[in-house]
């Protein structure tokens, strides 16, 4: 037989990795290493939900669900909704899965097909254009510059959307960026995907981690009742500490929902039972640790935001999530290279802009989700790295 092997799918292999766990790879073979590129909360999982999914395992709750997930939980999520984020979802317009990326992936399936466009913020997380790969969609960045407080550059927008155009995804608290998005954006963005008969899809992920302002939903905008055209995902992730715990959830219109549940039985099954009552707990537990968690990293995007507007290289303040973005460009190089020698040498680990977009090519993203001492550390040999760098480009460019 000949030793030839057909071929992958175009899309998947031509799409790079993710710049974030290129770095984070490396970081690994460095013990010694300060991690400022992790997007994990530094804290555990609060003590009450660990012990919910311990009792949970010795009651037997270790076989599949329906796989939208439990009534039990949607029930209690449809809560949080109207609570936290302020509409009304009914629990069989609910549908959880593995962690987040695992219902924005089944939105992307359920609305996108080749040929179709779908636009994204430019800096965006990286995960967006790899599903967009495999759906045979093409990405189209939307800006979101560093001079409007990274909020997207609404007439730009506009301009960007053609007749392919299928969804417009809006992440707001944003990673990397932090910005949160105030209402009239939310509507103005609303506005748009109507009259073009478009899919609204509102990354949440991080909707609890605000500082500053409040957090708009798009589905809050809508009609009592309405069945609308807005998709929300949300995870426990961030807000309860519990990444490894994979557990994510996704509302919209019924009909949207029955093609995301279809995605998600190919995909994953149904979410980990365990994980779907530690979620239980989460949501019906105390909620002191999770004000005491965005408290700490408000108190670290205080410092960050002094360190790095002492040494000029403030980009703008976020708002909400747990990163900040760095300006390295005075130090000559790419923000891969840079952070890559940032690594190497003074042994920090950030990630590079150019994972994000290419608005933030000269920046770096600093995680939030670390201690304080290491955050100082960190910002502090990151400043000295950009202003050696400078200084021995301009003494190099003067010489003579």
């Amino acid at each position: 037989m000949s030793g030839m092997l057909p071929p992958l799918a175009s899309g998947p292999l031509a799409a790079p990795h993710s710049g974030i766990r290129e770095v984070a790879g490396e970081a690994l073979g460095i013990p010694e290493a300060v991690r400022l590129d992790l997007g994990q909360p530094d804290f555990a999982t609060p003590a009450h939900i660990v012990a919910a999914a311990k009792r949970a395992m010795d009651e037997g709750w270790t076989g599949y669900t329906e796989t939208r997930g439990l009534r039990s939980l949607r029930e209690l999520l449809a809560a949080k909704l109207a609570t936290v984020n302020g509409y009304r979802a009914d629990p069989e317009r609910i549908a959880t899965g593995s962690g987040g990326v695992s219902v924005i992936a089944a939105a992307f399936a359920s609305v996108l097909g080749p040929g179709d466009e779908v636009l994204l913020p430019d800096p965006g997380w990286p995960n967006y254009r790899l599903m967009v790969a495999w759906t045979g969609a093409t990405a189209v960045r939307y800006p979101c510059p560093a001079d409007l407080g990274h909020l997207p550059d609404l007439k730009a927008l506009a301009q960007l959307i053609t007749p392919r155009t299928r969804l417009l995804v809006l992440n707001s608290p944003n990673n990397p960026t932090g910005a949160v998005y105030p209402r009239e954006v939310v509507e103005r963005m609303a506005e748009l995907a109507e009259r073009h008969n478009l899919w609204l899809l509102s990354d949440e992920c991080y909707d609890q981690i605000v500082f500053d302002g409040c957090l708009t939903s798009p589905a809050a905008l809508l009609p009592e009742g309405s069945d609308g055209r807005v998709i929300s995902a949300y995870s426990f992730s961030k807000t309860y500490a519990m990444t490894g715990w994979r557990l994510g959830y996704l509302t919209g219109p019924a009909r949207l929902i029955d093609s995301a549940e279809k995605v998600l039985e190919s995909q994953c099954s149904c979410a980990p039972s365990i994980s779907q009552k530690a979620g239980e707990a989460a949501l019906q537990g105390p909620q002191e640790e999770v004000d005491e968690m965005v408290a700490a990293y408000r108190a670290r995007r205080d410092l960050v935001v002094e360190l790095l507007g002492q040494a000029e290289l403030l980009v703008s303040v976020p708002a909400g999530a747990f990163y900040i973005m760095a300006d390295v460009s005075p130090a000559g190089l790419g923000s891969r290279e840079f952070a890559f020698r940032l690594l190497r040498q003074r042994q920090v680990s950030v990630v590079p802009g150019e994972a994000f977009g290419q608005l933030s090519a000269g920046e770096v993203r600093i995680s939030l989700a670390s201690s304080e001492d290491d955050l100082r550390r960190g910002t502090t040999r990151l400043c000295e790295l950009v202003h050696e760098l400078a200084d021995s480009s301009w003494r190099k460019n003067h010489a003579g």
